[in-house]
């Protein structure tokens, strides 16, 4: 009976809070929803340019639904970095060349395994073709020979029964071309975690701030003290800016730990500069800062306070740059730019992958101090619940 009661005090506790019921019902099918327009079609096709390409492989590829656009002469690095295709397959003196950017495994993967299967089937058709033709011409060399032989005596017929060698595929002229990978970022060395790694750190950077901001916040609250503070003729926007930059300093040592780490442990590559990670990471902690903050004024637990993780930070990380924005639905694509994991992320991307100085990402420098700014406002909004001033 004991056990009983227990239930159903818990059975009645859960009811009443709303929160909660979201969590367990509306948060699962918000984020399932979620990913079925994130996650791209496995059969979305991509555009590869083709430059002096056999017609053979351009019927391939397009079997293949991949968007071909043949051309004659191009930089196939500066071509990709201007977005005109996702990769470029070249041909020169029998050899193939296929140049991807390399910043996004996710989204160049099928790039590369069209392009090889092309290439491949063409080296097949080829080889196929000369063993077709050299069969042929053993077939009609050798019934020549039977005619000839059948007139001669039979003490001048050699003996058929030891055949020569047969020759080889290089003998008979054929060669294998291989697909050769060439790279505007990085190299065959780069892995998945190499690539992804630089948006891990902005992402544990922006989730472990965010946490650890709204449970201090919660515990100012819980205990008495901010009603306290707001007793005293300190300032909202005092009391806002004291909280930011007093947690920020644990934010900063929290990024510089996880920076040095990820570059001196786990041996990153960073092409560029490392102040320029440190600058865009220290903008994203003090944006997660705020976030916290203005989140924690709206719930009274710590439990109320992890619901916000589904809602919030999982979004985040689709938008930060490990899938390609141009593969989800229209309306995702305009959401994108709301999430400062996706300013973050794709800075980190630029200066970790590609060497991008900081004058060449102020933009998304900018749009996180906006996001500061704006969080900053409406958590000095927010303090008036607790004080009319």
């Amino acid at each position: 009976m004991r056990t009983l009661f227990i239930i159903k005090r818990i059975c009645k506790q859960v009811l009443r809070d709303k929160r909660t019921l979201a969590l367990l019902f509306l948060a699962p099918i918000f984020v399932i929803t979620l990913l079925n327009y994130i996650f791209p079609d496995p059969d979305d096709e991509v555009t590869i340019a083709t430059v002096h390409v056999d017609p053979d492989i351009i019927s391939v590829l397009e079997e293949n639904q991949v968007i071909v656009q043949e051309e004659t002469d191009i930089d196939p690095k500066a071509y990709l970095e201007a977005g005109h295709a996702n990769g470029v397959l070249e041909e020169k003196d029998g050899e193939w060349t296929l140049t991807i950017v390399n910043d996004n495994p996710i989204n160049e993967g099928p790039i590369l395994q069209k392009s090889t299967q092309a290439v491949m089937e063409h080296n097949i058709n080829e080889l196929v073709d000369h063993i077709d033709e050299a069969v042929t011409k053993m077939n009609e060399f050798s019934a020549g020979i039977e005619d000839v032989l059948t007139q001669l005596p039979p003490e001048m017929q050699p003996d058929l029964d030891t055949a020569p060698d047969l020759q080889t595929d290089t003998e008979l002229g054929i060669e294998e071309e291989a697909l050769t990978v060439d790279y505007v970022y990085g190299d065959d060395r780069y892995s998945f975690f190499n690539i992804i790694n630089p948006i891990l750190v902005s992402f544990f950077v922006f989730f472990f701030v965010f946490l650890i901001a709204g449970m201090a916040m919660l515990k100012e609250r819980s205990s008495g003290t901010l009603e306290k503070l707001l007793s005293t003729p300190i300032r909202k926007s005092e009391l806002v800016f004291g909280y930011l930059f007093g947690y920020g300093i644990f934010a900063v040592l929290q990024t510089a730990v996880i920076i040095l780490f990820s570059i001196y442990i786990l041996d990153m590559e960073v092409a560029g500069s490392i102040i320029d990670m440190f600058i865009i990471n220290i903008l994203l902690s003090f944006v997660a800062l705020g976030l916290g903050l203005l989140l924690s004024t709206f719930v009274r637990s710590e439990f109320q306070m992890m619901q916000f993780i589904p809602l919030i930070i999982v979004p985040q990380i689709f938008f930060s740059g490990m899938l390609k924005i141009e593969s989800m639905e229209e309306w995702l694509q305009w959401l994108a730019p709301f999430m400062p994991l996706y300013h973050a992320g794709n800075a980190m991307l630029d200066v970790v992958l590609k060497g991008f100085q900081l004058s060449e990402i102020t933009a998304s420098l900018l749009i996180l101090v906006l996001f500061i700014v704006i969080f900053v406002t409406l958590n000095i909004l927010g303090l008036r619940r607790y004080r009319k001033v």
